[in-house]
């Protein structure tokens, strides 16, 4: 059990939200489609939430490989190279192929929630829906391997923010919907899945954006370092900040899509109360990158944050300050889709 409980700690477990939550709302958003087996919702909630480690393992191990000196050592302004990578090796209390071995654990205990939805729905609802299980999970494990892995290694090439969003959002919440009721494409959860996966990859994205310069110093490609290019100016910075604001807008642009279409009661606009939320996070790393006055503290409309004068006393609160942010409006997003859907189909 102590071996476990180190493996879930340093496979950033901290971060086991971004996939939860969306996998969450896609079971909730399940309950009244036909076929529904709300009794595999546990064993698929837990084999994303492994599948999640796992990967974050594996993320470690690639890294490792490729580049294996000290984060600290190679840039000291870098908050994520110092607090995320590979710190339990480094230390000496375990090594590359234990690691490796724990990537090996958490993807099999994954595999086998995988098992016993594949089963069920072969048994409950035929072979069509239960391939469909084994599609998702291929395409799930072939990009997650590839974020850092080869041979496509995205998040090397700029892509690793995109990713995410693509693994948490549609993959996540299209994959749950096949698993719990052997349905594997719908549109309303396609755009359901693409809004909240774009709330996912603000989350990290946001860091790129505030640790550009960082990363161009650790040679780190990201997704803001690609929009930015060569230009260190005003059109690499208005690039940068254009997607901050597309990850942030276009999720209620597709659920009011969504209302107009009929797919989902007009009771889910509660989720603008979020809306504020992600303008402040535009207008705040706007401020952020151009290096203009900013007010970073936390209000209360802005959810917790957390043991905030330890993050002052520490000099980590201008980094934090957005990063909560952006996890806040997803989580709330999120949570205010689950309530609405329940109330509704217990009245």
């Amino acid at each position: 059990m102590s071996a476990i409980a180190f493996w879930v700690k340093n496979a950033r477990s901290i971060a086991l939200p971004q996939s939860a939550l969306p996998c969450l709302t896609a079971i909730i958003l399940c309950i009244g489609q036909d076929g529904f087996l709300w009794w595999l919702s546990f064993p698929i909630f837990l084999g994303i939430c492994a599948a999640h480690l796992g990967m974050n393992l594996a993320d470690d191990y690639f890294d490792y490989k490729h580049d294996s000196r000290i984060r600290s050592d190679l840039s000291s302004c870098s908050i994520r190279a110092r607090m995320e990578k590979c710190h339990y090796i480094q230390s000496g209390a375990t090594d590359i192929h234990h690691l490796g071995w724990a990537v090996v654990g958490f993807l099999a205990f994954a595999g086998a929630m995988g098992v016993i939805a594949f089963v069920s729905q072969w048994l409950i609802n035929g072979w069509q829906a239960a391939m469909g299980i084994v599609i998702y999970a291929i395409l799930g494990l072939f990009v997650g391997i590839n974020y850092s892995g080869k041979p496509l290694e995205l998040g090397y090439h700029g892509l690793g923010e995109l990713v995410i969003g693509l693994m948490f959002g549609p993959l996540n919440m299209l994959g749950v919907q096949v698993y719990l009721t052997g349905n594997m494409f719908s549109l309303p959860m396609l755009c359901m899945s693409i809004g909240i996966g774009c709330m996912v990859t603000n989350i990290v994205y946001v860091h790129s954006v505030m640790e550009v310069n960082a990363d161009a110093e650790l040679s780190k490609m990201t997704f803001a370092r690609l929009l930015m290019g060569k230009d260190i100016n005003n059109h690499g910075k208005q690039r940068m900040i254009g997607f901050i604001g597309f990850f942030a807008v276009i999720p209620f642009v597709l659920l009011v899509i969504g209302i107009l279409l009929g797919w989902w009661s007009p009771w889910f606009l509660l989720t603008l109360c979020t809306l504020p939320m992600s303008i402040f996070l535009i207008h705040s790393t706007r401020l952020f990158a151009y290096g203009l006055p900013r007010n970073d503290k936390p209000r209360w409309w802005m959810g917790p944050m957390g043991e905030w004068d330890k993050y002052v006393q520490a000099g980590i609160d201008w980094f934090l300050f957005r990063w909560l942010l952006a996890r806040n409006i997803c989580t709330f997003f999120c949570l205010i889709l689950i309530f609405v859907h329940i109330i509704l189909h217990l009245i």
